[in-house]
């Protein structure tokens, strides 16, 4: 809805290389319609250069970074590249899917123009479910026209906000549930949640370091990343790897590219992606310790099969 309905042919783009495929498709193809589209690079841990974004937004239209990668779990600096838009007059839109409910983000001091939500991750609401915050006086065409339930009369659709891009009757079932997990995550405070994700993950950064033969990818340090750790185990490939921590030890983790074939051509894991595990709320450390057991068994056991074999 952002990126259709801010962009058109002439118009130049900028977003960087570890993008999910919800913004790099679209960008892709309006692309194809003649929008201008940078990628800036990233480092191999997923951090970005905010010189080399300045640098790119000469001359752009938009801006348009995740806030936390959803394969190695760096978060990006919102704060500052929202002011580098800023410098540059281009508009920034934010993708917060890995961060809502589990990132502090403040849009009072924060100056982002737009930014983007599912309900279905650290917010704890269903499927289905998800926002677009849009900063008063940024002007979006609608992706759908239709009956809104306002402004009636009119066989135009409605120019004021959010009419203008709420057409058809909404889910209302989904956003009551979106709203109670909103309302759970405010209860506990988005801060302790950070806390609570950043101790899981650093505690398997650090335990999986002393195994021989596993690569965690992304930032080394727990103030850099959020609660997803994407690993390798050298000789056994993800999917392998995410089978074993299925049907024998009962862990449940995501394996492949994570809809972000971009992320791993940054990260060096193209084409066969990596293991992930995504640390929340209801986890806790013995899960952790666990997962760590498990993942020195699966090395051993790949070890041995392979001096087997030879």
């Amino acid at each position: 809805m952002a990126l259709a309905g801010l962009l058109r042919p002439g118009d130049r783009v900028v977003t960087t290389a570890i993008e999910h495929n919800s913004v790099m498709r679209p960008l892709r193809h309006l692309e194809s319609l003649g929008v201008a589209l940078t990628v800036v690079p990233c480092g191999r841990d997923g951090a970005i250069s905010a010189e080399r974004i300045d640098a790119a937004l000469q001359g752009a239209r938009l801006l348009v970074t995740t806030h936390a990668s959803n394969v190695s779990g760096a978060i990006l600096p919102i704060g500052e590249l929202a002011a580098l838009a800023q410098r540059r007059r281009a508009l920034y839109l934010v993708d917060a899917a890995q961060t809502a409910g589990i990132v502090p983000i403040d849009l009072g001091t924060t100056e982002v123009d737009l930014l983007a939500f599912t309900g279905h991750k650290g917010l704890f609401g269903p499927p289905g479910t998800g926002g677009l915050y849009v900063r008063e006086g940024v002007e979006i065409q609608p992706l759908v026209r239709g009956g809104t339930g306002s402004d009636s009369a009119h066989e135009v659709q409605p120019a004021f906000m959010p009419d203008a891009l709420e057409s058809g009757t909404l889910n209302v079932a989904g956003i009551a549930g979106l709203g109670a997990g909103v309302r759970f995550v405010a209860g506990i405070g988005v801060d302790a949640v950070q806390a609570h994700e950043r101790r899981l993950a650093t505690r398997f950064v650090d335990a999986a370091a002393e195994i021989p033969r596993v690569m965690v990818h992304g930032p080394a340090g727990a103030a850099e990343r959020c609660g997803i750790v994407s690993f390798s185990v050298a000789g056994v490939s993800p999917s392998e790897v995410g089978l074993l921590l299925d049907e024998s030890f009962g862990i449940m983790a995501r394996t492949g590219l994570h809809c972000a074939p971009s992320a791993h051509r940054t990260l060096g894991t193209f084409p066969a992606g990596t293991v992930r595990f995504g640390f929340g709320w209801f986890n806790t450390a013995a899960e952790v310790d666990a997962a760590v057991d498990a993942l020195r068994q699966i090395v051993a056991w790949s070890t041995k099969a392979a001096a087997g074999a030879m």
